[in-house]
């Protein structure tokens, strides 16, 4: 058997089986040969509607005669999947249609070989007296296999492990997306159609053009909350203030300085993202007249905002999953374009007269001081920020030679969405699929968590754009 069930358990009418793979560590060439001997677990949760023949023996997987399946690729990246424990949202809707869902920890995500501080340690081991550089440099040279081209072999195996010759339907949320194109590039007669939901990747874009888009959105965004929330322009300006004058600690032991405090505006890419941020800002500014500091209670909900501690991919990662092939380096993107005079409201100055601006998805230098758990990873994250070697992620010709009628491609895509450009979306579009392929459902009603504010229309609009174009 080329798997171990390591867990499998009922609840009311859903059945989830947890399923541990063994994959190479690497599957470019090393020593030679194609693929490394050092394997890694790569785990995922088979989610199934309850069948009484099926599922008479919860530790085996079985599958009706003429099996659907379709596999759910989560955003990030470095997130895990979370295990569904209700018959809801985007679950429910694909359980409803007859498929059966695979959700799978990402390698280093969740079940699947997890990066941090401590295991990052055991994988890759220090030698004695190598220095800090040379060890950085091993290290960001391991994190490469942790790209989305590794995620798409780990899956390819994985389906035929499980099903075969069958096909599977990708669902990608947001990276997922990135990541069901880079599988669209390498194993297209996989598939029986893709679903993307805010994720059609900015092919043929630098990193740099994708984040002055970024700082382009993110500057509406701060428009619209000052707009919505006039009073909080002298609020934030106060409590950057304080926090540029003091030294902050968090309850976990980072620092809550100007630049983490301003990345709090990552939230304005999600449905109610403005009102959550006006209440901090509401808080922290009453705590500032009445006791001089925060309270224990904002300066853990701050804490608690941000993924970075818990999920170091998303930090490391989030320039690099856009670097596609060689000598395409980032050299911090974010942080450089930051400075620009375009972008002076999100430079924060105590003389300065325009609002300060909340920063979006963007990772800077500085993150790697303020964050307990990326403090130990400075180093790395220079290096891969400088890194000029990179594997290519798409296959353009491929891409452009997908026909409806081989896999139908179809995406959700949101006007307003901060994340994942709209104009830059609609470019891609027309260079690479004009009218062949990739159908949209484009709406300004969702911001980029459409699939979970509302699954089943926006599911359902991509559903029915499989069925038929529609205008």
């Amino acid at each position: 058997m080329s798997y171990t069930v390591i867990d499998s358990y009922r609840v009311k009418d859903l059945v989830n089986t947890q399923i541990e793979f063994r994959f190479p560590l690497s599957y470019g060439v090393v020593n030679g040969k194609y693929e490394s001997l050092e394997k890694i677990s790569v785990v995922g949760t088979l989610t199934q509607t309850y069948d009484a023949d099926l599922h008479s023996n919860l530790g085996t997987i079985k599958f009706p005669e003429h099996p659907k399946v379709a596999t759910y690729l989560q955003g990030g990246p470095g997130f895990p999947c979370v295990q569904p424990l209700t018959n809801s949202g985007f679950t429910k809707e694909l359980l409803t249609r007859g498929y059966s869902v695979f959700y799978m920890d990402q390698r280093g995500t969740g079940f699947s070989t997890p990066l941090e501080v401590g295991t990052i340690g055991q994988l890759v081991v220090r030698e004695a007296e190598e220095s800090t550089e040379a060890y950085s440099e091993r290290v960001a040279e391991f994190l490469t296999n942790f790209r989305a081209d590794s995620i798409v072999e780990d899956l390819e195996r994985i389906r035929k492990i499980l099903l075969g010759s069958t096909k599977w339907t990708l669902l990608g949320q947001s990276f997922g997306g990135f990541c069901s194109f880079t599988y669209l590039s390498r194993y297209p007669e996989s598939l029986e159609a893709v679903l993307v939901t805010g994720g059609v990747p900015p092919i043929h874009h630098t990193v740099d053009q994708v984040y002055q888009a970024t700082y382009q959105r993110t500057s509406e965004r701060n428009s619209h909350y000052y707009s919505k929330y006039p009073q909080d322009v002298l609020k934030v300006h106060q409590i950057a203030t304080y926090l540029s004058q003091n030294d902050v600690k968090l309850p976990n032991g980072g620092t809550l300085s100007v630049e983490r405090f301003q990345q709090l505006g990552l939230s304005f890419g999600g449905t109610g993202g403005t009102d959550t941020l006006h209440q901090i800002v509401t808080k922290f500014h009453h705590e500032l007249i009445h006791f001089q500091s925060p309270t224990y209670h904002t300066l853990f909900r701050i804490e608690s905002q941000m993924s970075f501690d818990t999920n170091i991919l998303y930090a490391l990662f989030q320039e690099a999953i856009y670097c596609d092939g060689n000598y395409s380096p980032s050299f911090w993107s974010a942080d450089r374009l930051r400075k620009l005079p375009q972008n002076q409201n999100f430079v924060f100055s105590p003389a300065m007269k325009e609002p300060l601006y909340f920063t979006g998805e963007m990772v800077y230098k500085s993150m790697f001081d303020d964050y307990t758990e990326l403090r130990p990873f400075k180093s790395v994250a220079d290096s891969l920020h400088n890194r000029k070697r990179w594997t290519q992620l798409y296959d353009v010709d491929k891409l452009k030679s997908i026909k409806w009628k081989d896999v139908p491609i179809v995406a959700a895509s949101y006007f307003y969405d901060q994340y994942v450009d709209f104009d830059t979306t609609m470019k891609v579009k027309r260079s690479i699929f004009g009218f062949e392929n990739l159908r949209q459902y484009i709406t300004s009603e969702f911001f980029h968590d459409g699939i979970r504010a509302d699954s089943t229309k926006v599911l359902g609009s991509l559903f029915d754009l499989l069925a038929t174009e529609i205008d």
